[in-house]
């Protein structure tokens, strides 16, 4: 089942973050970084429909 925790660290890892390092907290910098890239590709992903 997905949960908010999972879309977090997925959108995390994308950012960099590198889980096996003992469990560091997530930062902001690191869910920015992802959220960007999600977003970059959601814009290819749509651009590639359009064609």
């Amino acid at each position: 089942m997905l949960t908010v925790s999972w879309a977090i660290e997925a959108v995390a890892r994308l950012g960099g973050y590198l889980e096996h390092r003992s469990k560091t907290p997530i930062g902001i910098q690191v869910l920015w970084r992802g959220w960007l890239k999600l977003h970059d590709l959601c814009e290819s992903w749509q651009l590639a429909k359009e064609t």
